[in-house]
């Protein structure tokens, strides 16, 4: 889709909706990754990172709440086209350091889905809350990049 001089600016309900798949996909990765994961280190660190992904996910579905709305996943195919890809990587290859880099990977695509976001924004911006929210999942994906390099 070309690319108007003016950003179309985002609502805050598309905001959160978004943060909230955001998070779940990521949350839902590392549920089908877990069962892979031979490194008891490594599923301390994916641990810890679902629960963060669970956590965001919950602090907007609780704000899309508070607005009368309900906050809605990716769709089927998405995620099972995500399950699939996931099933089909660890086949070839389920080392440690093959499944850190899946995570790098989404991780990395979670930065950079965030980021449009943000800039995605008009010149009134989303709400406080929402912007807020995704500077934290920002930080909190950089966080876990740095995490699994060592396991690269």
């Amino acid at each position: 889709m070309p690319e108007t001089k003016e950003k179309r600016e985002i609502t805050e309900e598309l905001f959160l909706g978004e943060i909230y798949k955001n998070a779940k996909m990521g949350a839902d990765s590392i549920i089908n990754l877990l069962p892979h994961v031979k490194e008891d280190s490594l599923r301390s660190v994916m641990t810890m990172q679902l629960d963060g992904y669970e956590k965001y996910a919950a602090r907007a579905a609780e704000a899309l709440c508070k607005m009368g709305l309900e906050a809605k996943e990716e769709n089927i195919i998405t995620r099972f086209s995500a399950r699939i890809g996931v099933a089909i990587n660890t086949m070839i290859d389920s080392t440690a350091s093959h499944i850190a880099e899946m995570m790098i990977e989404g991780s990395n695509m979670g930065v950079t889905d965030m980021t449009k976001l943000l800039n995605s924004q008009g010149p009134r911006g989303a709400c406080k809350e929402a912007t807020r929210l995704a500077r934290e999942i920002i930080a909190f994906e950089e966080h876990n990049l740095e995490m699994l390099k060592r396991y690269l």
